[in-house]
């Protein structure tokens, strides 16, 4: 039996324009500046601690960066996450997948408060047997660690794991872990994401045709 992985941001709700603000809001308590060029480039998929260090390299110690990342999503947890439209037909994609026994995980970079609140907002929270945040793993994407882990708590192995991915580097994170993915072009053209190596590219999941999906991974094995 396969199994799915999905993203969070930008997969199961479109939140990436509510973090920028976040972001630019948050941002101010520590002279952090990100526009909007940047946020794309430099924070989409990417860890807070990671990306923190790379825009401000040595203003911060690793426990100064870790704190900061998680005063953000605290930030955007009280005042954007509940607020965050869903991606389109997402829900009924988790349904479908979970009725026909497909066993489901998300793997993400945002913290676990973060993803099991959008799950529980969502209504799918229990159709999820595995969850991974992004402190639950020592390196981040592009690097395919999340997604190894992912598969390995589901007992499946990558190969046989479609991943839905956004950004860049997840996409490129799902493909080095030996994953199919559908990249979601939520927050990048398709071509972006098939560059980076996706094996389809859908706007939403609205009328996604699952079994054909399940076909598609049957074949690769």
């Amino acid at each position: 039996m396969p199994a799915a992985i999905f993203d969070m941001d930008g997969v199961l709700v479109i939140s990436n324009p509510a973090h920028f603000e976040a972001w630019k809001a948050f941002g101010k308590r520590y002279g952090i500046e990100i526009d909007e060029q940047t946020y794309y480039k430099h924070v989409n998929g990417r860890r807070n601690d990671e990306f923190l260090e790379e825009l401000y390299p040595g203003r911060w110690t690793q426990e100064e960066r870790l704190r900061i990342a998680a005063e953000k999503e605290a930030f955007y947890r009280e005042h954007f996450a509940p607020k965050v439209p869903r991606v389109p037909g997402v829900v009924e994609l988790i349904q479908a997948l979970a009725e026909r026994g497909v066993p489901l995980a998300v793997a993400t970079s945002g913290p676990r408060e973060n993803a099991e609140l959008i799950t529980e907002l969502l209504g799918v929270r229990s159709l999820f047997r595995v969850m991974v945040a992004g402190l639950d793993v020592t390196v981040a994407k592009p690097d395919p660690t999340i997604f190894l882990e992912a598969a390995r708590r589901l007992g499946v192995p990558p190969a046989e794991c479609v991943v839905f991915e956004d950004s860049p580097a997840g996409v490129e994170a799902a493909i080095r872990a030996g994953a199919y993915c559908v990249g979601v072009t939520t927050s990048e053209p398709a071509e972006v994401l098939r560059a980076k190596g996706a094996h389809e590219a859908v706007e939403d999941f609205t009328g996604f045709d699952v079994d054909g999906l399940l076909a598609r991974l049957a074949s690769r094995s």
